[in-house]
């Protein structure tokens, strides 16, 4: 399996388990940038939740490899709202973080 595939798999499998366990996260953007290929580069996450605090920014937390996410993980979590005022300045993203190539995952229906 090529690196990209097991850095996609794991980032799935941890936007998965995100979901599962808090029921107030409506979205997860997984944000690409140019350099995904390397085994360096973070898987990066910017989850939507109704439940967070809404700070007025976009605040990416850093969590090293685990035997599960064998990847450095970026996650930032923002508010619904705040990601529609967002949306409107896309200079409140950390650098580099974009939303037009994310790759956007919603919660998945219940069973």
């Amino acid at each position: 399996m090529s690196a990209l595939l097991a850095k996609d798999a794991a980032a799935r499998r941890l936007i998965q388990w995100h979901f599962a366990v808090e029921p107030e996260l409506r979205e997860v953007y997984r944000i690409v940038l140019d350099d995904e290929g390397s085994q360096e580069e973070p898987i990066r996450l910017l989850e939507v939740n109704a439940a967070t605090v809404p700070t007025g920014s976009v605040e990416p937390f850093t969590f090293s490899p685990t035997k599960e996410i064998p990847f450095r993980t970026v996650i930032a979590e923002i508010t619904p709202e705040e990601l529609a005022s967002f949306r409107s300045n896309p200079k409140a993203f950390p650098k580099g973080w974009s939303l037009s190539r994310a790759e956007r995952f919603v919660r998945p229906e219940p069973a």
